[in-house]
């Protein structure tokens, strides 16, 4: 996520004597990158990429923290200035705050107050100029406070027509959409819920909010507002993604929620708001704040010790030096013995195992002074046997030409993906520290997971994937054997998803390919070569068909061009023969039988199949004579008479 930051605004923050230009380049040593900037209104404007694990970052007063403690490593004196946001004042009036029937489980926090006498005065111009510059449009300020503080603080908050809520039975309940409810946002974009978003009602069952992500227009503040209620949320961040993507509406509100913005900032929020609408609206305030935080923030505190930061970075940093890094970014920090104990404030969730802390100490102390070294040996030239990574994209160009669709899965495998391997669960490596609980075994097979991806989607009744990955087969006291594995995994039918398979060994230009099925299996063993080299495997099971290849095999029989055939001096002679055969009867072998039964039928093909019946091209041919309809005659006879007699079959039409 990029953020827009004029200078002038961020000093207002930051304590700092220095230029734009010299900001930018020690921020992006240290901290987020400044990829450019603007001159906008009079003013040099930021454009800084914030990671998205930094929703702290994506604020002005977030990167006037950043900066902060990065400029003292530049030697250029800086600090965080104090947030000029005093506390609320006891209220001039008294109105009821509304009814909030609050769910814990979608909502963090909630915050609000009643504002009256709310002057629709203009926006003043240095606010306009702000949000000018940040390419936000300007409406009048009882609406752009709203926008303005959201961008300076990092949390959102939303204004209401205090009356129009008050007209509805002045309630706000906190619950999820039913499938099939409508409801219009503030631009009149009208949209249908599916069910689940997390939404305002009023006490009649009216949507009047769509929260953390934009208002609707029944409770939004018009010409006539007079009063308002000032209120900050903090929707569960997934909520928050799931109504956002669902219905298209990317607002800045939503992509700081969805990356969990701190729910303690919302105080400050307020704060802000009110002494703004007070101070430029004119506003008092009528009623006291309301606050429900049942579970806040809280965090544990991480232990490093010296010698983790050398075994990490290589250089000896002091204790004490780190310790002063890491208070500038507000963490707590003690020094017991030889180790710092640190807890990371509210809103640096992203801070909870020791390689995070040291990756704060390494950025502040700067990743351009970490020493470098080159490797001692020259860099390696030889590849691996068995790889080819330009068969490999080869493969992958071939297979998405053709509509299939390339996916990466993960190497770890639940234990029913592993059962479903055919293996044992002991026949399998298990990872020690997984990074889920779910996924702990090192995979044997490609098939479970690209099968998974099938079933996550339901909506493409016929679906395609492939992947090119490692499968991992234990060795007794030693690392596993990886082997390097082509899978696909389709839905389509496996006549199609054969032919595809005999298509790419032809771009490959990889002769003597065949399919061995034995009888009873519902696995074929796919052999290349003129000694018939096991390659792999293709299967059929509950409407998906599985094919899985050794790339070194690949590899060891794929030729860069096809080898030269020299013209047949003789005609060859094509005809076709249709038979009617047994349901489920298996092709593969009829048509290997046939061409052996004599070398003048030099190929067999299968054309077509519609319903039982299997049209086959074959090719006679014999290289010393044109062959005559009477030397044809019996082989075709024979053919005939093989199908019959071993699979049951008959031809279709007359046999001349």
């Amino acid at each position: 996520m990029n953020i827009l930051i004029p200078h002038t605004w961020l000093l207002e923050h930051l304590e700092a004597d220095i230029e734009p230009k010299k900001l930018q380049e020690y921020l992006s040593l240290c901290g987020p990158s400044v990829e450019r900037m603007y001159e906008r209104e009079g003013d040099s404007v930021y454009d800084i990429e914030v990671t998205t694990n930094r929703a702290d970052a994506m604020s002005v007063r977030g990167i006037a923290r950043e900066a902060a403690a990065i400029l003292p490593q530049f030697g250029v004196d800086a600090k965080l200035k104090p947030l000029t946001a005093p506390d609320v004042p006891n209220p001039s009036e008294e109105l009821v705050l509304p009814t909030i029937t609050e769910n814990d489980e979608l909502n963090k926090r909630t915050l609000c107050v009643v504002l009256s006498n709310v002057d629709r005065a203009p926006t003043p111009d240095w606010m306009a100029k702000r949000l000018t510059a940040l390419d936000m449009q300007i409406h009048d300020a009882a609406i752009d406070i709203t926008n303005y503080i959201t961008h300076e603080l990092g949390h959102p908050c939303h204004a209401f027509d205090y009356d129009k809520l008050v007209a509805c039975g002045n309630q706000i309940i906190i619950t999820e959409a039913e499938a099939g409810e409508s409801f219009t946002l503030l631009d009149g974009a009208t949209y249908t819920a599916i069910g689940g978003e997390v939404i305002f009602k009023d006490g009649t069952g009216t949507i009047i909010d769509l929260p953390s992500i934009k208002g609707t227009a029944n409770s939004s503040v018009n010409a006539n507002t007079k009063r308002i209620l000032l209120l900050a949320e903090s929707i569960d961040a997934k909520k928050v993604r799931f109504a956002s993507m669902t219905h298209a509406i990317r607002t800045t509100a939503a992509q700081l929620m969805e990356k969990n913005a701190d729910p303690t900032l919302a105080i400050d929020v307020i704060r802000l708001g009110v002494k703004l609408y007070r101070e430029i609206c004119g506003a008092k305030v009528a009623s006291a704040v309301y606050d429900h935080f049942p579970r806040p923030n809280t965090h544990v505190a991480v232990t490093l010790t010296s010698e983790d930061l050398f075994r990490y970075l290589g250089v000896v940093i002091p204790l004490e030096e780190a310790k002063q890094m890491l208070e500038r970014l507000e963490c707590e920090v003690t020094i017991i013995d030889d180790s710092l104990v640190v807890t990371p404030p509210s809103f640096r969730p992203d801070l909870t195992i020791p390689a995070d802390i040291v990756e704060e100490v390494a950025r502040l102390y700067g990743y351009h002074k970490l020493p470098s070294k080159l490797m001692e040996s020259a860099i390696p030239t030889n590849r691996p046997s068995g790889t080819n990574f330009t068969l490999e994209e080869t493969v992958k160009e071939f297979l998405a030409t053709v509509g299939w669709q390339e996916v990466y899965t993960y190497s770890m495998v639940s234990e029913a993906e592993a059962l479903a391997t055919g293996f044992t669960l002991e026949e399998h490596l298990k990872l020690s520290n997984p990074l889920t609980d779910d996924k702990v075994y090192l995979r044997r097979s490609l098939a479970p997971s690209l099968s998974a991806v099938l079933t996550a989607n339901p909506m493409r009744q016929t679906l395609s994937v492939f992947e090119i990955a490692n499968i991992y087969h234990p060795i007794t006291n030693e690392l596993p054997n990886e082997v390097l594995t082509l899978g696909i995994v389709s839905s389509a039918q496996y006549r199609d998803v054969r032919g595809i398979l005999e298509s790419l060994c032809t771009k490959l230009h990889i002769t003597n390919f065949s399919i061995e099925t034995e009888a009873g299996s519902s696995e074929a063993t796919i052999c290349f070569g003129k000694t018939q080299e096991v390659a792999g495997s293709i299967s059929y099971s509950n409407g998906l068909t599985i094919i899985q290849i050794k790339i070194s095999a690949l590899v060891a029989h794929a030729q860069s061009h096809p080898t030269y055939q020299p013209q047949a001096k003789t005609a060859i002679i094509r005809e076709d023969l249709t038979f009617k055969l047994p349901k489920k009867t298996a092709v593969g072998p009829i048509m290997s039988a046939l061409e052996q039964l004599d070398p003048r039928i030099t190929a067999l093909e299968l054309s077509t199949v519609y319903n039982e019946n299997h049209t086959f091209t074959i090719n006679y041919h014999d290289p010393n004579e044109n062959l005559t309809s009477e030397q044809i005659a019996p082989l075709r006879k024979q053919l005939v008479a093989k199908v019959e007699q071993n699979w049951g079959g008959s031809l279709v039409g007359q046999l001349t």
